[in-house]
């Protein structure tokens, strides 16, 4: 069996520790899975430099989970970004990633 892609759908600062935590669950527990978290909206407060998440985050980037930020988002609410660690990428539209994934054979995750 191929080990699946999982797209994990972020858009609220509130799910940031479930997201997380489930994220570390997946990668714990099923072998070759690719994992990319897109945020967006309030979502993208739990992946800033500065959090109480900061080190889990790290951790997942570490372990080989993609972790981005929609640059519609940052724009929009003046966010910079600097405010993000080198390892957060981004890109120009995180709806637009997320259904591009999807059509791409990804499953879709929004806790």
């Amino acid at each position: 069996m191929t080990p699946p892609k999982v797209v994990v759908h972020l858009d609220e600062r509130e799910k940031v520790p479930l997201v997380l935590k489930n994220v570390k669950n997946l990668i714990d527990e099923l072998e070759g899975v690719e994992v990319e978290v897109v945020a967006h909206a309030s979502g993208v407060e739990g992946l800033r430099t500065v959090t109480s998440h900061a080190a889990l985050v790290e951790e997942l980037a570490e372990r080989g989970v993609r972790l981005i930020v929609c640059e519609n988002t940052l724009r929009s609410r003046g966010i910079p970004r600097g405010d993000f660690p080198g390892y957060i990428g981004t890109v120009p539209s995180a709806i637009v990633e997320l259904v591009v994934r999807q059509a791409e054979g990804w499953c879709y995750l929004r806790p």
